[in-house]
């Protein structure tokens, strides 16, 4: 029984955008948290204040970069797309 599946290969760049969209919604989401002081006071736990403007702040370059990982993983398609009507002509 010989059966071949016609399937394309899916690349690095989704999981890669998922992982980046996932760790700034978890990065934003911990860095509000600490910083809002509804469970911590930044005069008795200065550390985690700090901790928590840091992941506020890395949280939006993460999140850019899941999108530049979808855009990278589109031009890859479109660029597939363009090779093989070229070739088809």
């Amino acid at each position: 029984m010989n059966v071949r599946i016609n399937g394309k290969r899916v690349g690095w760049e989704p999981a890669a955008a998922a992982v980046c969209f996932a760790g700034a919604v978890l990065s934003l989401a911990i860095g509000f948290v600490f910083t809002t002081g509804w469970l911590l006071n930044a005069n008795l736990h200065p550390l985690l204040h700090g901790v928590g403007l840091f992941l506020l702040i890395v949280g939006i370059p993460i999140l850019i970069l899941g999108g530049h990982f979808m855009d990278l993983r589109e031009r890859k398609v479109n660029h597939g797309n363009r090779r093989e009507a070229a070739i088809s002509r």
